[in-house]
């Protein structure tokens, strides 16, 4: 008898563990528990599912203490909801009649409620005990819902331009701060279109209360650039500086030409790095605007100040093995001499990492790398030019591989006869590209080829490392593939 008492104790404290165990217990596992009867020997064990393992452990452990057991909710109350059906709330909620209460679930479910965009507030929960269980009472507050989108005022752009502007949409949830959003996304698409000075107002009052959300326009002339002018370049012509901007006069007026200021400041840009490519990496761009007296034109004046030009000191190379110094500084075309220092110039540095390029990819090093980087000098005006040079390996011709998709009566000695290269010689891309541009030239693939698109032939360098990492990919692919069918 003392044995049986001994276990009934064991297994109460068991018990209680389980409570304080109830998060990590309830998602891990099925909980079994066994109770002694007052009868030694006799034992009952129960199971239950991973969501009720604790409720029916907890409430056959009291069963034996005398403890009170858990209680269920007895009925779960919405109240607030008007326009928000019942469905769309209860789903985002786990508490169900019938179920244990959780304090911890039912909190969890009233932050999502606060997260819903229809829910304002949420008001509670509210408990209310009873003898036959508890009554969850969970009061929501509805945004309004939009009913209607209007626009007052305008006459230069159309409802439903300034609708699609907005993004709102009838029957959305009410969000002032979505109608503050959609004011200011207004009045830019306004300024986009040439209106700069158009204001937007949002009607309050009884309207928005309701979901009437009314935009009040005062819509501006729409301004139009009367002419481009320039101040202070030396360096290139008006003429050319023409062509480098967006904002201009419209056809004969009156076509196009609309003063968009943002364009302006994009033109800004668009001056200054075509100055910085030519060395003139301290120049300033700025800009005048003057407008008509009834606001319908605008001149636009670019004030420019050059600065100096940047010259050429000295250039190196760094990181090569392969090449001296003396054989690189052939190559380049942008280069100090004895008698002058050239001016920088953007396109020459680009024609230069080219052909430094070019010189790797002819031996073998079709993977090189050449960056070039312009380093300035504590003295005004002068710079250095650095080659970066990261060779790689050097690499042979070995297997030649003829893919010709869709079949076709072309022999693959054909393509073969056409190459420049053959096993064992260097890889040479400059000959690969000769190559490739000399397949697309012919007439062999007539008729199943679009010269220069994407079915053009190509010439495809693949190293033995990048060969291995592709027949392991297939290989596993393989696998998955017999596997999946063996299954």
């Amino acid at each position: 008898m003392d044995h049986t008492l001994e276990n009934q104790n064991r297994y109460r404290r068991q018990a209680d563990r389980l409570s304080s165990n109830l998060p990590i217990m309830t998602l891990l596992f099925t909980a079994a528990l066994t109770v002694i009867n007052g009868s030694a020997g006799s034992a009952t064990t129960v199971y239950a599912s991973p969501l009720q393992s604790f409720q029916t452990a907890q409430q056959l452990a009291n069963s034996k203490t005398g403890e009170p057991a858990g209680q269920q909710v007895l009925k779960l109350a919405i109240t607030g909801n008007e326009a928000l059906p019942l469905h769309a709330i209860t789903r985002n909620i786990s508490t169900r009649e019938g179920r244990f209460f959780d304090p911890d679930l039912l909190q969890f479910d009233v932050d999502k409620l606060w997260r819903m965009p229809e829910i304002k507030r949420v008001n509670g929960p509210f408990i209310q005990e009873t003898p036959d269980g508890i009554i969850v009472t969970i009061d929501v507050v509805e945004r309004k819902v939009i009913r209607s989108i209007q626009f007052i005022g305008n006459r230069g752009l159309s409802d439903r331009d300034l609708r699609k502007q907005s993004s709102l949409e009838e029957g959305a949830p009410l969000n002032l701060n979505a109608v503050s959003m959609a004011k200011a996304k207004i009045e830019d698409h306004y300024k986009e279109k040439g209106y700069p000075r158009t204001q937007v107002e949002i009607m309050e009052g009884e309207d928005i209360e309701l979901g009437d959300v009314i935009f009040l326009i005062h819509e501006d002339q729409q301004q139009k650039i009367w002419n481009v002018k320039f101040e202070g370049n030396d360096f290139v012509s008006d003429a050319r500086l023409k062509t480098l901007i967006q904002s201009k006069p419209g056809i004969l007026k009156l076509v196009g030409g609309l003063a968009k200021r943002t364009e302006i400041d994009q033109d800004i840009v668009r001056l200054a790095n075509y100055y910085k490519s030519f060395g003139y990496f301290n120049c300033r761009i700025g800009r005048e605007l003057e407008e008509s007296n009834d606001g319908r034109w605008m001149s636009v004046r670019f004030i420019i100040d050059e600065g100096p030009r940047y010259k050429v000191r000295n250039v190196s190379f760094i990181g090569q093995d392969a090449y001296r110094d003396d054989q690189l500084n052939k190559l380049v075309s942008m280069k100090p001499d004895s008698k002058n220092m050239p001016n920088f110039n953007a396109s020459k540095m680009n024609e230069d990492v080219v052909a430094l390029r070019e010189l790797y990819g002819s031996e073998g090093f079709v993977f090189a790398k050449v960056e070039a980087e312009p380093r300035f000098l504590e003295e005004p005006g002068m710079l250095d030019m650095v080659y970066k040079i990261d060779e790689g390996e050097r690499y042979r011709v070995g297997q030649i591989n003829v893919h010709i998709a869709g079949g076709g009566i072309t022999k693959k000695e054909v393509v073969i006869n056409r190459l420049s290269l053959k096993p064992g010689d260097w890889l040479n891309s400059n000959l690969l590209n000769a190559t490739e541009r000399r397949l697309g030239a012919s007439q062999i693939f007539a008729g199943r080829q679009d010269p220069g698109g994407a079915s053009a032939p190509k010439v495809v360098v693949r190293t033995p490392e990048m060969k291995k990492l592709e027949d392991v990919r297939r290989t596993s692919r393989g696998s998955s593939v017999t596997e999946t069918r063996m299954r």
